[in-house]
C-alpha cells in the first residue's frame, strides 16, 4: 500500500469525513488484524458495560470470594499467589522499566 502525504488546513470541513488508512507492513496478516480490531472492540464494550454496572460487579465479585472461602484449597492457592504477585511480577516489571529508563538516558563524559 502507498501513502500520499497532503496537507491539509486543519478547520477545513471539507475533509472532516476523509478516512486515511494507515498503512500495514507487508508482512501482516489480515485475518489476524481483523481478529485485533475486533478484540479492541470488545474490551471497549466491556470496559463501558463494567463501568455502567458496578453494583452487578460488586454482587458477583462478593458471590466468588464466598465461594472461594467454601473451598480451603482453592482459597490457599488463593492466598499464596496473592502474596507473592508483587515478588514475582511487579518486582521484576519494575527493575525492567528502571533498567530501560537508565540505557535510554543519554550519558555525556566530563573530563
Amino acid at each position: 500500500m502507498t501513502t500520499a502525504t497532503v496537507t491539509i488546513p486543519i478547520g477545513d470541513e471539507r475533509f472532516r469525513k476523509i478516512k486515511i488508512d494507515e498503512p500495514q507492513p507487508e508482512t501482516s496478516n489480515p485475518e489476524l488484524h481483523k481478529l485485533e480490531m475486533f478484540y479492541n472492540r470488545h474490551k471497549k464494550s466491556v470496559k463501558k458495560w463494567r463501568e455502567k454496572n458496578k453494583e452487578t460487579l460488586k454482587d458477583k465479585q462478593k458471590t466468588y470470594m464466598e465461594n472461594l472461602r467454601k473451598d480451603p484449597e482453592r482459597y490457599n492457592s488463593h492466598l499464596e499467589k496473592r502474596r507473592n504477585y508483587y515478588n514475582n511480577i511487579l518486582m521484576p516489571r519494575k527493575k525492567q522499566r528502571l533498567e530501560e529508563k537508565h540505557e535510554a538516558k543519554e550519558t555525556t563524559l566530563v573530563i
